[in-house]
């Protein structure tokens, strides 16, 4: 208000000022031109001169515009068509978001026509598209998209891998991110596929990859895909042995790995090392009864071991089915009823019961077989 106060004064006191020098000398001017000539005061002249100059200015900026009028209207209508398409495309993306696919897919088509951001629209288009079940169209917008701006190559194999990963093709999606820089998020489509993909080979050469980012992630990978691997029944146990050398040392220490690599081995001569060295490390039912179940091989070693261990764990029901076997394996059949009844008693495995009714019929304590076959049956039945 200040301001605007001062400045009103000065141009208050401005226009007195020359009014005053108006009024004491008016001035005069004469322009002659052949037998043509003009009088008038200094301060009118000024004032027509002005004002010509004003007119010719004017003049000038209207023939301009007049020039500048196609580019204008150019822009005008540009920036309509820019806003219109930046309407439609957040529609398209509203759409999209709360599952209404097939209008989405038409609003966002139609807002890429021109949109500065045509690769965004595209990308959210083959989205819609694959959630419609269209996979021509899904695979022409991913097109689309890297033909409008190729700085979302990148983007666009990480948006396939994941729509591949969400149909059930996990093999496409380990393609699409092979050799791929890893982030949080691509990270998890990879394991995801891993997870979902049939080649557990493929999956286990990628562990080492995703280790150098996230180790405990790459572990659990890693025994997902070993898991798959000793799971199959065509594996020949140099397969298998291979395979359990291929293992990171810390899942070599996992009984339930452990465990499938040894079940799965016809011969099972050389699994002793491994489960002896495994027990030692830490106790794990699972892997005294495979260590029973060894066959012929290494029974001295074995029962040294077992009875060794019985030190330590002489409640524990597994182990004295362990001994069991192993007695029955080295032709003690005395030692084994024994081994199999307290293993029994302690409310060990039903396979003790088993084996216990095999060799009570054996020695002719028939009504004691049948009774244990009964009682596994209904343990086994309660089991279930």
């Amino acid at each position: 208000m200040n301001r605007s106060f001062f400045t009103l004064l000065l141009v208050l006191v401005l226009a007195g000022y020359v009014g005053a020098l108006i009024a004491r000398d008016p001035g005069y001017v004469l322009v002659s031109y052949a037998n043509y000539s003009m009088q008038t005061s200094l301060w009118v002249m000024l004032c027509l001169v002005f004002f010509l100059v004003g007119i010719v200015y004017l003049t000038l900026r209207f023939m301009g515009l007049v020039r500048e009028a196609p580019k204008i209207y150019l822009g005008w209508r540009g920036l309509r068509k820019a806003r219109r398409s930046n309407e439609l495309s957040c529609k398209g993306h509203r759409l999209l978001a709360e599952g209404e696919f097939q209008r989405a897919l038409k609003f966002l088509d139609s807002g890429a026509e021109h949109n500065d951001s045509k690769a965004v629209n595209y990308m959210a288009a083959a989205r819609a598209a694959d959630h419609l079940g269209d996979s021509v169209a899904r695979e022409n917008y991913l097109r689309q998209a890297l033909e409008a701006d190729a700085q979302y190559s990148k983007a666009v194999k990480v948006l396939a891998a994941e729509l591949a990963v969400a149909r059930g093709e996990p093999d496409t999606a380990l393609l699409l991110l092979k050799n791929m820089k890893l982030t949080e998020y691509t990270l998890r489509i990879k394991r995801q596929a891993i997870e979902a993909a049939s080649d557990w080979s493929a999956a286990l050469a990628a562990v080492p990859e995703i280790r150098q980012m996230d180790d405990s992630t790459a572990l659990i990978m890693e025994k997902t895909a070993a898991e798959k691997g000793f799971a199959g029944a065509n594996l020949s146990d140099d397969a298998r042995h291979e395979l359990f050398r291929q293992l990171s040392s810390k899942l070599k220490l996992d009984p339930v790995v452990i465990a499938l690599y040894v079940e799965g081995l016809s011969n099972k001569e050389g699994a002793e090392p491994v489960l002896r060295a495994a027990l030692k490390r830490s106790w794990s039912p699972e892997l005294v009864a495979l260590y029973g179940e060894l066959g012929d091989a290494n029974l001295d070693i074995r029962l040294k071991n077992a009875e060794s261990w019985r030190k330590n764990h002489s409640t524990d029901a597994v182990l004295q089915y362990c001994l069991g076997r192993i007695y029955e394996q080295s032709g003690e059949s005395s030692l084994a009823r024994e081994s199999y009844a307290r293993s029994t008693d302690l409310g060990g495995p039903i396979e003790a019961k088993i084996r216990l009714a095999d060799l009570m019929f054996e020695v002719g304590q028939v009504e004691r077989s049948l009774a244990l076959y009964r009682e596994a049956l209904n343990s086994g039945l309660n089991s279930s």
